[in-house]
Protein backbone atom coordinates (compact mmCIF):
# COMPACT_ATOMS: atom_id res chain seq x y z
CA UNK A 1 0.00 0.00 0.00
CA UNK A 2 1.19 3.49 -0.82
CA UNK A 3 0.34 6.30 1.54
CA UNK A 4 1.01 9.99 1.16
CA UNK A 5 1.17 12.74 3.73
CA UNK A 6 0.24 16.28 2.63
CA UNK A 7 1.91 19.46 3.82
CA UNK A 8 0.19 18.96 7.19
CA UNK A 9 3.24 17.39 8.86
CA UNK A 10 4.79 17.67 12.30
CA UNK A 11 8.58 18.25 12.05
CA UNK A 12 10.72 15.67 13.89
CA UNK A 13 12.10 18.23 16.37
CA UNK A 14 8.52 19.27 17.25
CA UNK A 15 7.57 15.59 17.58
CA UNK A 16 10.38 14.96 20.07
CA UNK A 17 9.70 18.19 21.95
CA UNK A 18 6.01 17.38 22.42
CA UNK A 19 6.84 13.77 23.36
CA UNK A 20 9.07 14.89 26.23
CA UNK A 21 6.61 17.50 27.43
CA UNK A 22 3.68 15.09 27.19
CA UNK A 23 5.47 12.50 29.34
CA UNK A 24 5.92 15.12 32.03
CA UNK A 25 2.33 16.29 31.72
CA UNK A 26 1.02 12.76 32.22
CA UNK A 27 3.17 12.27 35.30
CA UNK A 28 1.68 15.34 36.98
CA UNK A 29 -1.91 15.01 35.77
CA UNK A 30 -4.29 16.34 38.47
CA UNK A 31 -6.51 13.87 40.30
CA UNK A 32 -10.26 14.31 40.51
CA UNK A 33 -13.26 12.48 41.90
CA UNK A 34 -12.58 9.44 39.71
CA UNK A 35 -9.44 7.32 39.84
CA UNK A 36 -6.71 8.81 37.65
CA UNK A 37 -5.16 6.31 35.26
CA UNK A 38 -1.40 5.63 35.71
CA UNK A 39 0.90 7.70 33.53
CA UNK A 40 1.90 4.59 31.54
CA UNK A 41 -1.68 3.83 30.51
CA UNK A 42 -3.04 5.45 27.35
CA UNK A 43 -6.43 7.18 27.71
CA UNK A 44 -9.24 4.98 26.33
CA UNK A 45 -10.25 7.59 23.75
CA UNK A 46 -8.77 10.34 21.60
CA UNK A 47 -11.26 13.01 20.66
CA UNK A 48 -11.33 16.64 19.58
CA UNK A 49 -10.86 19.09 21.10
CA UNK A 50 -9.32 17.37 24.11
CA UNK A 51 -10.69 18.69 27.44
CA UNK A 52 -8.64 20.94 29.68
CA UNK A 53 -9.53 18.86 32.74
CA UNK A 54 -10.31 15.18 32.33
CA UNK A 55 -9.94 12.22 34.69
CA UNK A 56 -10.47 8.70 33.38
CA UNK A 57 -11.96 6.00 35.63
CA UNK A 58 -11.63 2.20 35.55
CA UNK A 59 -15.21 1.35 34.52
CA UNK A 60 -17.83 2.54 32.10
CA UNK A 61 -21.39 2.23 30.84
CA UNK A 62 -22.94 -0.07 28.25
CA UNK A 63 -25.97 1.18 26.31
CA UNK A 64 -28.30 -1.06 24.31
CA UNK A 65 -31.78 -1.04 22.79
CA UNK A 66 -33.16 2.06 24.54
CA UNK A 67 -31.98 4.75 26.93
CA UNK A 68 -33.93 7.53 28.61
CA UNK A 69 -32.76 11.08 27.94
CA UNK A 70 -33.88 13.50 30.61
CA UNK A 71 -34.03 17.20 29.84
CA UNK A 72 -35.62 20.22 31.45
CA UNK A 73 -39.16 21.35 30.67
CA UNK A 74 -37.53 24.61 29.50
CA UNK A 75 -34.80 23.03 27.38
CA UNK A 76 -34.14 24.75 24.06
CA UNK A 77 -36.30 22.91 21.47
CA UNK A 78 -33.66 23.27 18.77
CA UNK A 79 -30.99 21.75 20.99
CA UNK A 80 -33.26 18.83 21.92
CA UNK A 81 -33.96 18.17 18.25
CA UNK A 82 -30.22 18.24 17.53
CA UNK A 83 -29.54 15.83 20.41
CA UNK A 84 -32.09 13.30 19.14
CA UNK A 85 -30.85 13.50 15.54
CA UNK A 86 -27.15 13.21 16.34
CA UNK A 87 -27.80 10.36 18.78
CA UNK A 88 -29.49 8.44 16.00
CA UNK A 89 -26.56 9.16 13.68
CA UNK A 90 -23.89 8.10 16.18
CA UNK A 91 -25.69 4.93 17.35
CA UNK A 92 -26.84 3.97 13.82
CA UNK A 93 -30.39 3.82 15.16
CA UNK A 94 -29.50 0.75 17.29
CA UNK A 95 -30.07 2.47 20.65
CA UNK A 96 -33.30 4.39 20.76
CA UNK A 97 -33.51 7.59 22.76
CA UNK A 98 -36.62 8.00 24.89
CA UNK A 99 -37.12 11.67 25.74
CA UNK A 100 -38.40 12.54 29.21
CA UNK A 101 -38.97 15.93 30.84
CA UNK A 102 -37.68 16.25 34.39
CA UNK A 103 -38.65 19.03 36.77
CA UNK A 104 -35.39 18.49 38.67
CA UNK A 105 -33.24 19.42 35.66
CA UNK A 106 -32.19 22.93 34.67
CA UNK A 107 -32.50 24.13 31.02
CA UNK A 108 -28.83 23.42 30.21
CA UNK A 109 -28.61 19.98 31.82
CA UNK A 110 -29.22 16.46 30.50
CA UNK A 111 -29.26 13.02 32.06
CA UNK A 112 -29.11 9.53 30.59
CA UNK A 113 -30.69 6.73 32.64
CA UNK A 114 -31.48 9.09 35.52
CA UNK A 115 -27.94 10.07 36.44
CA UNK A 116 -27.61 13.35 38.41
CA UNK A 117 -26.01 16.19 36.44
CA UNK A 118 -22.53 17.24 37.56
CA UNK A 119 -21.82 20.53 39.30
CA UNK A 120 -20.19 23.05 37.01
CA UNK A 121 -16.94 24.56 38.23
CA UNK A 122 -16.68 28.35 38.23
CA UNK A 123 -14.35 28.52 35.23
CA UNK A 124 -15.93 25.70 33.22
CA UNK A 125 -18.32 26.10 30.30
CA UNK A 126 -19.50 22.48 30.33
CA UNK A 127 -19.14 19.33 32.41
CA UNK A 128 -19.72 15.64 31.67
CA UNK A 129 -19.64 12.60 33.97
CA UNK A 130 -19.86 8.89 33.26
CA UNK A 131 -19.89 6.68 36.36
CA UNK A 132 -21.85 3.92 38.04
CA UNK A 133 -24.96 6.13 38.26
CA UNK A 134 -25.10 6.74 34.52
CA UNK A 135 -24.23 9.61 32.19
CA UNK A 136 -25.01 13.29 32.69
CA UNK A 137 -23.83 16.65 31.42
CA UNK A 138 -24.45 20.35 31.82
CA UNK A 139 -23.43 23.64 30.28
CA UNK A 140 -22.99 27.21 31.38
CA UNK A 141 -25.36 28.12 28.56
CA UNK A 142 -26.88 26.56 25.45
CA UNK A 143 -23.47 26.45 23.75
CA UNK A 144 -22.02 24.62 26.73
CA UNK A 145 -24.86 22.10 26.65
CA UNK A 146 -24.15 21.39 22.98
CA UNK A 147 -20.46 20.96 23.74
CA UNK A 148 -21.13 18.48 26.53
CA UNK A 149 -23.34 16.49 24.15
CA UNK A 150 -20.78 16.56 21.33
CA UNK A 151 -18.13 15.28 23.74
CA UNK A 152 -20.41 12.43 24.83
CA UNK A 153 -21.06 11.41 21.22
CA UNK A 154 -17.32 11.14 20.60
CA UNK A 155 -16.97 8.80 23.59
CA UNK A 156 -19.47 6.26 22.20
CA UNK A 157 -17.86 3.07 20.86
CA UNK A 158 -19.83 0.30 19.09
CA UNK A 159 -19.58 -3.29 20.37
CA UNK A 160 -21.35 -6.46 19.23
CA UNK A 161 -19.52 -9.12 21.23
CA UNK A 162 -22.41 -9.57 23.68
CA UNK A 163 -24.91 -10.26 20.91
CA UNK A 164 -26.57 -7.34 19.17
CA UNK A 165 -25.13 -3.90 18.67
CA UNK A 166 -24.49 -1.88 21.81
CA UNK A 167 -22.32 1.11 22.72
CA UNK A 168 -19.82 1.53 25.51
CA UNK A 169 -18.78 4.76 27.20
CA UNK A 170 -15.68 4.89 29.43
CA UNK A 171 -15.92 6.19 32.99
CA UNK A 172 -14.78 9.78 32.99
CA UNK A 173 -15.13 13.12 34.72
CA UNK A 174 -14.75 16.27 32.59
CA UNK A 175 -14.78 19.94 33.52
CA UNK A 176 -13.92 21.93 30.43
CA UNK A 177 -13.49 25.43 29.03
CA UNK A 178 -11.92 26.96 25.90
CA UNK A 179 -8.64 28.82 25.78
CA UNK A 180 -10.06 31.13 23.07
CA UNK A 181 -13.62 32.47 23.16
CA UNK A 182 -13.80 33.17 19.40
CA UNK A 183 -13.00 30.07 17.31
CA UNK A 184 -13.98 30.75 13.72
CA UNK A 185 -13.76 29.03 10.34
CA UNK A 186 -13.63 30.98 7.06
CA UNK A 187 -15.20 29.10 4.14
CA UNK A 188 -15.16 30.13 0.49
CA UNK A 189 -17.73 29.02 -2.07
CA UNK A 190 -16.14 28.99 -5.52
CA UNK A 191 -17.79 27.71 -8.68
CA UNK A 192 -15.97 24.38 -8.26
CA UNK A 193 -16.73 24.00 -4.54
CA UNK A 194 -18.97 20.95 -3.97
CA UNK A 195 -21.90 22.06 -1.76
CA UNK A 196 -21.70 18.82 0.22
CA UNK A 197 -18.11 19.70 1.22
CA UNK A 198 -19.28 23.02 2.67
CA UNK A 199 -21.94 21.12 4.58
CA UNK A 200 -19.35 18.69 5.92
CA UNK A 201 -17.00 21.48 6.97
CA UNK A 202 -19.78 23.29 8.83
CA UNK A 203 -21.04 20.17 10.59
CA UNK A 204 -17.53 19.19 11.60
CA UNK A 205 -16.65 22.70 12.79
CA UNK A 206 -19.70 22.81 15.04
CA UNK A 207 -18.96 19.31 16.33
CA UNK A 208 -15.39 20.36 17.16
CA UNK A 209 -16.73 23.34 19.11
CA UNK A 210 -15.99 26.21 16.73
CA UNK A 211 -18.17 29.25 17.43
CA UNK A 212 -18.39 31.17 14.12
CA UNK A 213 -18.32 30.45 10.41
CA UNK A 214 -17.50 33.12 7.82
CA UNK A 215 -19.22 32.46 4.48
CA UNK A 216 -17.69 34.12 1.44
CA UNK A 217 -19.40 33.54 -1.91
CA UNK A 218 -16.99 34.19 -4.77
CA UNK A 219 -19.54 35.20 -7.39
CA UNK A 220 -21.64 32.24 -6.27
CA UNK A 221 -24.69 33.82 -4.60
CA UNK A 222 -27.45 35.53 -6.56
CA UNK A 223 -28.01 39.03 -5.19
CA UNK A 224 -30.82 41.48 -5.92
CA UNK A 225 -28.43 44.42 -5.47
CA UNK A 226 -26.70 43.58 -8.77
CA UNK A 227 -27.41 40.38 -10.74
CA UNK A 228 -23.96 40.53 -12.39
CA UNK A 229 -22.33 39.90 -9.00
CA UNK A 230 -23.14 36.21 -9.50
CA UNK A 231 -22.36 33.75 -12.26
CA UNK A 232 -25.46 32.18 -13.86
CA UNK A 233 -24.88 28.90 -11.99
CA UNK A 234 -24.59 30.61 -8.59
CA UNK A 235 -26.42 29.45 -5.50
CA UNK A 236 -29.93 30.68 -4.85
CA UNK A 237 -30.88 32.44 -1.62
CA UNK A 238 -32.92 29.38 -0.69
CA UNK A 239 -29.95 27.06 -1.10
CA UNK A 240 -27.71 29.33 0.97
CA UNK A 241 -30.50 29.76 3.52
CA UNK A 242 -30.74 26.01 4.12
CA UNK A 243 -27.01 25.88 4.77
CA UNK A 244 -27.15 28.78 7.23
CA UNK A 245 -30.16 27.35 9.04
CA UNK A 246 -28.28 24.08 9.50
CA UNK A 247 -25.21 25.95 10.83
CA UNK A 248 -27.26 27.98 13.31
CA UNK A 249 -29.02 24.83 14.49
CA UNK A 250 -25.62 23.39 15.40
CA UNK A 251 -24.74 26.50 17.40
CA UNK A 252 -22.58 28.39 14.89
CA UNK A 253 -22.95 32.12 14.32
CA UNK A 254 -22.91 33.09 10.65
CA UNK A 255 -20.58 35.93 9.63
CA UNK A 256 -21.44 37.06 6.09
CA UNK A 257 -18.53 38.34 4.02
CA UNK A 258 -18.14 40.48 0.93
CA UNK A 259 -14.91 41.93 -0.44
CA UNK A 260 -15.43 45.68 -0.25
CA UNK A 261 -12.06 46.85 -1.60
CA UNK A 262 -9.59 44.43 -3.23
CA UNK A 263 -10.63 41.11 -4.83
CA UNK A 264 -13.48 43.02 -6.51
CA UNK A 265 -13.45 40.58 -9.43
CA UNK A 266 -14.79 37.82 -7.12
CA UNK A 267 -12.36 35.51 -8.89
CA UNK A 268 -8.73 34.58 -8.37
CA UNK A 269 -6.37 37.01 -10.07
CA UNK A 270 -4.23 34.21 -11.54
CA UNK A 271 -6.98 33.19 -13.99
CA UNK A 272 -8.19 36.62 -15.11
CA UNK A 273 -11.95 36.29 -14.70
CA UNK A 274 -14.26 39.05 -13.47
CA UNK A 275 -17.75 38.10 -12.36
CA UNK A 276 -19.23 41.52 -13.21
CA UNK A 277 -17.23 42.74 -16.20
CA UNK A 278 -17.20 39.41 -18.03
CA UNK A 279 -21.00 39.64 -18.01
CA UNK A 280 -21.49 43.40 -18.40
CA UNK A 281 -18.43 45.49 -19.38
CA UNK A 282 -20.50 48.70 -19.17
CA UNK A 283 -20.25 48.46 -15.36
CA UNK A 284 -16.51 49.20 -15.50
CA UNK A 285 -16.85 52.61 -13.70
CA UNK A 286 -17.63 50.73 -10.47
CA UNK A 287 -14.01 49.57 -10.40
CA UNK A 288 -10.50 50.88 -10.79
CA UNK A 289 -9.26 50.60 -14.40
CA UNK A 290 -7.88 47.07 -14.02
CA UNK A 291 -11.09 45.86 -12.35
CA UNK A 292 -9.34 44.30 -9.35
CA UNK A 293 -10.30 47.01 -6.84
CA UNK A 294 -13.55 48.88 -6.21
CA UNK A 295 -13.52 52.57 -7.14
CA UNK A 296 -14.00 54.36 -3.83
CA UNK A 297 -14.81 57.81 -5.27
CA UNK A 298 -17.78 56.54 -7.27
CA UNK A 299 -20.97 57.09 -5.20
CA UNK A 300 -22.66 54.27 -7.11
CA UNK A 301 -19.98 51.91 -5.80
CA UNK A 302 -20.55 53.00 -2.23
CA UNK A 303 -24.32 52.60 -2.53
CA UNK A 304 -23.93 49.15 -4.10
CA UNK A 305 -21.59 47.91 -1.36
CA UNK A 306 -24.01 49.06 1.33
CA UNK A 307 -26.90 47.33 -0.43
CA UNK A 308 -24.91 44.09 -0.71
CA UNK A 309 -24.03 44.21 2.99
CA UNK A 310 -27.69 44.71 3.91
CA UNK A 311 -28.81 41.86 1.68
CA UNK A 312 -26.25 39.44 3.10
CA UNK A 313 -27.08 40.43 6.69
CA UNK A 314 -30.77 39.80 6.07
CA UNK A 315 -30.02 36.28 4.86
CA UNK A 316 -27.51 35.38 7.57
CA UNK A 317 -29.77 35.72 10.57
CA UNK A 318 -28.76 37.02 14.01
CA UNK A 319 -25.10 37.81 14.53
CA UNK A 320 -22.53 40.31 15.73
CA UNK A 321 -20.14 40.63 12.78
CA UNK A 322 -19.72 41.27 9.05
CA UNK A 323 -16.44 40.65 7.23
CA UNK A 324 -15.65 43.39 4.70
CA UNK A 325 -12.44 41.83 3.37
CA UNK A 326 -10.09 44.71 2.41
CA UNK A 327 -6.94 42.75 1.59
CA UNK A 328 -4.64 42.81 -1.43
CA UNK A 329 -6.00 45.99 -3.03
CA UNK A 330 -3.12 46.30 -5.48
CA UNK A 331 -4.73 49.01 -7.61
CA UNK A 332 -6.13 51.30 -4.94
CA UNK A 333 -6.88 54.87 -6.14
CA UNK A 334 -5.57 54.49 -9.69
CA UNK A 335 -8.45 56.00 -11.72
CA UNK A 336 -8.30 59.66 -12.78
CA UNK A 337 -10.67 60.78 -10.05
CA UNK A 338 -9.22 58.69 -7.20
CA UNK A 339 -5.67 59.83 -8.02
CA UNK A 340 -6.67 63.40 -7.15
CA UNK A 341 -7.46 62.40 -3.55
CA UNK A 342 -5.42 61.58 -0.47
CA UNK A 343 -5.35 57.84 -0.98
CA UNK A 344 -4.81 57.06 2.69
CA UNK A 345 -7.74 59.19 3.80
CA UNK A 346 -9.89 57.79 0.97
CA UNK A 347 -9.22 54.30 2.27
CA UNK A 348 -9.80 55.25 5.92
CA UNK A 349 -13.06 57.04 5.12
CA UNK A 350 -14.28 54.09 3.09
CA UNK A 351 -13.65 51.59 5.88
CA UNK A 352 -15.07 53.87 8.57
CA UNK A 353 -18.23 54.55 6.57
CA UNK A 354 -18.77 50.84 6.03
CA UNK A 355 -18.17 50.17 9.72
CA UNK A 356 -20.66 52.88 10.69
CA UNK A 357 -23.23 51.48 8.26
CA UNK A 358 -22.79 48.01 9.73
CA UNK A 359 -22.99 49.36 13.29
CA UNK A 360 -26.43 50.72 12.49
CA UNK A 361 -27.32 47.10 11.67
CA UNK A 362 -25.84 45.98 15.03
CA UNK A 363 -22.83 44.38 13.33
CA UNK A 364 -19.10 44.97 13.88
CA UNK A 365 -16.91 45.14 10.79
CA UNK A 366 -14.06 42.65 10.48
CA UNK A 367 -11.28 43.48 8.02
CA UNK A 368 -8.01 41.82 7.01
CA UNK A 369 -4.97 43.53 8.52
CA UNK A 370 -2.30 43.39 5.79
CA UNK A 371 -3.06 46.89 4.43
CA UNK A 372 -2.49 48.30 7.91
CA UNK A 373 1.04 46.90 8.23
CA UNK A 374 4.07 48.46 6.56
CA UNK A 375 6.09 46.12 4.40
CA UNK A 376 9.64 45.61 5.60
CA UNK A 377 8.88 46.56 9.20
CA UNK A 378 8.02 43.03 10.32
CA UNK A 379 9.95 39.74 10.39
CA UNK A 380 10.12 37.54 7.31
CA UNK A 381 6.92 35.61 6.67
CA UNK A 382 4.56 38.31 7.93
CA UNK A 383 1.91 39.65 5.54
CA UNK A 384 2.12 43.42 5.11
CA UNK A 385 1.05 45.41 2.04
CA UNK A 386 1.54 49.03 3.10
CA UNK A 387 4.32 50.64 1.02
CA UNK A 388 5.78 54.05 0.31
CA UNK A 389 3.80 54.14 -2.95
CA UNK A 390 0.59 53.01 -1.24
CA UNK A 391 0.97 53.88 2.48
CA UNK A 392 -2.34 52.49 3.68
CA UNK A 393 -0.65 51.51 6.97
CA UNK A 394 -0.84 55.21 7.86
CA UNK A 395 -4.62 54.82 8.10
CA UNK A 396 -4.38 52.71 11.24
CA UNK A 397 -4.82 55.61 13.67
CA UNK A 398 -7.70 57.00 11.56
CA UNK A 399 -9.90 53.91 11.79
CA UNK A 400 -12.77 53.28 14.17
CA UNK A 401 -11.77 51.08 17.11
CA UNK A 402 -15.03 49.19 16.67
CA UNK A 403 -13.41 47.45 13.69
CA UNK A 404 -11.99 43.95 14.33
CA UNK A 405 -8.62 43.31 12.67
CA UNK A 406 -8.20 39.82 11.17
CA UNK A 407 -4.41 39.47 11.29
CA UNK A 408 -3.40 36.83 8.73
CA UNK A 409 0.09 35.37 8.43
CA UNK A 410 0.40 32.03 6.67
CA UNK A 411 4.19 31.61 6.69
CA UNK A 412 4.70 32.16 10.42
CA UNK A 413 5.28 28.76 12.02
CA UNK A 414 7.06 29.52 15.28
CA UNK A 415 7.81 32.26 17.76
CA UNK A 416 5.84 35.38 18.62
CA UNK A 417 3.28 37.22 16.48
CA UNK A 418 4.07 40.88 17.27
CA UNK A 419 1.46 42.24 14.87
CA UNK A 420 -1.31 41.14 17.23
CA UNK A 421 0.20 43.17 20.07
CA UNK A 422 0.72 46.07 17.62
CA UNK A 423 -2.97 46.21 16.73
CA UNK A 424 -4.02 45.80 20.34
CA UNK A 425 -1.76 48.67 21.42
CA UNK A 426 -3.67 50.81 18.94
CA UNK A 427 -6.96 49.82 20.58
CA UNK A 428 -8.27 47.15 18.18
CA UNK A 429 -9.88 43.80 18.85
CA UNK A 430 -7.97 41.16 16.90
CA UNK A 431 -8.31 37.73 15.35
CA UNK A 432 -5.26 35.61 14.55
CA UNK A 433 -5.76 33.97 11.15
CA UNK A 434 -3.76 30.87 10.15
CA UNK A 435 -4.14 28.62 7.12
CA UNK A 436 -3.51 24.90 6.76
CA UNK A 437 -0.12 23.89 8.20
CA UNK A 438 0.21 22.63 11.78
CA UNK A 439 3.03 24.95 12.81
CA UNK A 440 1.18 27.99 11.49
CA UNK A 441 -2.07 27.04 13.22
CA UNK A 442 -0.40 26.22 16.53
CA UNK A 443 1.78 29.35 16.54
CA UNK A 444 -1.09 31.73 15.81
CA UNK A 445 -3.37 29.98 18.31
CA UNK A 446 -0.77 30.38 21.05
CA UNK A 447 -0.24 34.01 20.08
CA UNK A 448 -4.01 34.59 20.13
CA UNK A 449 -4.20 33.30 23.69
CA UNK A 450 -1.25 35.44 24.76
CA UNK A 451 -2.79 38.55 23.16
CA UNK A 452 -6.41 38.02 24.21
CA UNK A 453 -7.44 37.49 20.60
CA UNK A 454 -9.67 35.04 18.78
CA UNK A 455 -8.73 32.58 16.05
CA UNK A 456 -10.15 32.54 12.52
CA UNK A 457 -8.95 29.57 10.50
CA UNK A 458 -8.92 30.18 6.74
CA UNK A 459 -9.35 27.56 4.02
CA UNK A 460 -9.52 29.48 0.68
CA UNK A 461 -9.32 27.18 -2.36
CA UNK A 462 -7.88 24.30 -0.29
CA UNK A 463 -11.11 23.25 1.41
CA UNK A 464 -10.68 19.54 0.73
CA UNK A 465 -7.18 19.67 2.22
CA UNK A 466 -8.36 21.84 5.11
CA UNK A 467 -11.24 19.69 6.38
CA UNK A 468 -8.85 17.20 8.05
CA UNK A 469 -7.04 20.11 9.77
CA UNK A 470 -10.16 21.13 11.71
CA UNK A 471 -9.39 18.67 14.49
CA UNK A 472 -5.87 20.08 14.87
CA UNK A 473 -7.20 23.63 14.85
CA UNK A 474 -9.90 22.78 17.39
CA UNK A 475 -7.32 21.38 19.80
CA UNK A 476 -5.02 24.38 19.37
CA UNK A 477 -7.86 26.87 19.92
CA UNK A 478 -9.36 25.00 22.88
CA UNK A 479 -6.42 23.66 24.85
CA UNK A 480 -4.62 25.83 27.41
CA UNK A 481 -1.57 23.53 27.27
CA UNK A 482 -0.68 22.38 23.76
CA UNK A 483 2.27 20.30 24.93
CA UNK A 484 0.06 18.21 27.22
CA UNK A 485 -2.19 17.14 24.34
CA UNK A 486 0.23 14.35 23.54
CA UNK A 487 1.34 12.53 20.44
CA UNK A 488 -1.57 10.13 20.21
CA UNK A 489 -4.17 12.90 20.46
CA UNK A 490 -2.38 15.04 17.86
CA UNK A 491 -1.11 12.27 15.56
CA UNK A 492 -1.95 13.33 12.00
CA UNK A 493 -2.93 9.90 10.69
CA UNK A 494 -5.18 9.22 13.69
CA UNK A 495 -6.76 12.67 13.37
CA UNK A 496 -7.62 12.00 9.73
CA UNK A 497 -9.12 8.64 10.64
CA UNK A 498 -11.13 10.13 13.51
CA UNK A 499 -12.32 12.99 11.31
CA UNK A 500 -13.50 10.50 8.68
CA UNK A 501 -15.31 8.50 11.36
CA UNK A 502 -17.13 11.59 12.62
CA UNK A 503 -18.04 12.73 9.12
CA UNK A 504 -19.62 9.36 8.33
CA UNK A 505 -22.07 10.05 11.14
CA UNK A 506 -22.52 13.79 10.76
CA UNK A 507 -22.96 13.81 6.98
CA UNK A 508 -23.67 10.37 5.58
CA UNK A 509 -22.41 9.62 2.07
CA UNK A 510 -25.35 7.18 1.61
CA UNK A 511 -23.04 4.79 -0.20
CA UNK A 512 -22.01 7.30 -2.88
CA UNK A 513 -18.28 7.52 -3.65
CA UNK A 514 -18.12 11.23 -4.46
CA UNK A 515 -19.92 12.21 -1.27
CA UNK A 516 -17.70 10.09 0.98
CA UNK A 517 -14.71 11.57 2.79
CA UNK A 518 -13.58 15.06 1.82
CA UNK A 519 -12.21 14.63 -1.70
CA UNK A 520 -14.33 13.89 -4.78
CA UNK A 521 -11.54 11.58 -6.06
CA UNK A 522 -9.28 8.89 -4.61
CA UNK A 523 -6.29 9.51 -6.89
CA UNK A 524 -5.30 12.90 -8.36
CA UNK A 525 -6.05 13.36 -12.05
CA UNK A 526 -2.37 13.02 -13.02
CA UNK A 527 -2.13 9.53 -11.46
CA UNK A 528 -2.77 6.67 -13.94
Amino acid sequence: MTTSTPSFHLPRREFLKISILYAGALAFRPRGRLHAAPATVLPPRTFHPYPNHIVWGPGGQSLRREVALGVSHDADPGVVTMMKETWRQFTFGAVKLKLTRAATLQPNEFSLAGAPPPSLRANATYALTVDASGIAGCGKDTAGLRHAWFTLLQLLAPDDTAGGLQFTVPEVSIQDWPALAFRGLHLCIFRETPPEMITKAIRLAAFYKFTHVVLEFWGMLRLRALPELAWPEAWSKAQAGRLMTMARGLGLEIIPMFNCWGHASASRIKHGRHVVLDQNPRLAPLFEPDGWTWCLTNPRTQALLRDVCDELIAGAGPGQYFHIGCDEAYSHATCDRCRQTDGVQLFADHVNQLAAHLARRSRRAIMWGDALLERGQWPAGFSASGTAAQPTHEALDRLSRQIVIADWHYNVTQGDVPTLAHFRRHGFTTLACPWNTPGNIRTLAQAAAANQSGLLMTTWHHLVQSIPTLAWTANCAWSENHAALGLRQMDWALMRATTASHLRRLASARGRFQQAGWNPFELPAEVD
